[in-house]
Order: C-alpha cells, then sequence, then structure tokens
C-alpha cells in the first residue's frame, strides 16, 4: 500500500481524486496525504534499519519484552530522524501545495491561476514572491528544529 501511494505522484493523486470526487480542499489534502504517506513510511523503515542493534540486543539479554524494547530502544533511537522526515514533508507539501491547488482549485493555487487567467500579473507576482517566502521561512524555522534534535 505504502509502495503504491509512494510511487503515484501527487499531481497522479490529484488529478484521479479530482476526476473522483470533484473539486474541493478535500481533495488537494488528500493528494498531499497519498503521497506523504508512501513516502514517510519509506523513510520511517529506512531510518529504523539504520538503528543500533546494541541497545536492542542489551534489552532483549535483559528479557524485555517486545514492546518494551520497541519503547525502551527503537523508538527513542529513531525518533530525531523521523522527526526531520516529517519536517522535509512539510516542506515539500508546502512546495507541491501550489500545484495541487492549481489542479483541484483550491488555495493559493487557485488564486495564482485566478489572477493568471485575469492577466493580473501584479497579483500573480505577489502571490509567487508569498510562496517563496513563505518556503523559506519555513525552511528557516525547519532548519532550527533540526539542529536542536539531531
Amino acid at each position: 500500500m505504502a509502495s503504491i501511494s509512494r510511487n503515484i505522484p501527487v499531481v497522479a493523486w490529484a488529478l484521479i481524486l479530482v476526476i473522483s470526487f470533484g473539486t474541493n480542499s478535500m481533495t488537494g489534502f488528500l493528494a498531499l496525504f497519498f503521497g506523504s504517506f508512501g513516502f514517510l513510511v519509506r523513510a520511517f523503515l529506512e531510518t529504523i534499519d539504520e538503528g543500533s542493534e546494541d541497545s536492542v540486543e542489551a534489552l532483549k539479554a535483559t528479557g524485555a519484552t517486545y514492546w518494551h524494547t520497541i519503547f525502551k530502544a527503537v523508538l527513542p533511537d529513531s525518533m530525531p530522524q523521523m522527526f526531520s522526515w516529517i519536517l522535509f514533508m512539510i516542506e515539500t507539501n508546502i512546495r507541491s501545495a501550489t500545484l495541487v491547488g492549481l489542479l483541484t482549485g483550491t488555495g493559493i493555487g487557485y488564486l495564482f491561476d485566478l489572477y493568471y487567467k485575469q492577466l493580473n500579473y501584479e497579483m500573480v507576482s505577489l502571490i509567487t514572491l508569498a510562496i517563496v517566502l513563505a518556503v523559506l521561512v519555513i525552511e528557516a524555522i525547519s532548519n532550527i528544529i533540526r539542529r536542536e534534535i539531531l
């Protein structure tokens, strides 16, 4: 399920959902969700696989249960990298939201398309500038958070 979700591009998800459910904000949300879900499942699995097995072996040697091992060794070792992946997906989704909005007729992508079709290039440039600034601010905040947790 995650592999299918990850391998279909967000634009394709948006088109599939628009054809299925029409243009509304839920179709845009679901398109971003399905793309993010598949990517994050893969990233989380890789992060867990790359984790240290020393603490897992130590807990197993002391007789810890499966759930104790998960909550005391695997998750604490993997959480900083998982948060980093989540922040990356937030950044990516903010960038993708404009394109998804163009396709689903919602959000800032809809406004961009509306003003572009009206040949109101001043508003188009203002919206473009707002998108670029939003992406840069989110990325700066994300980098600060990453430095704190990693």
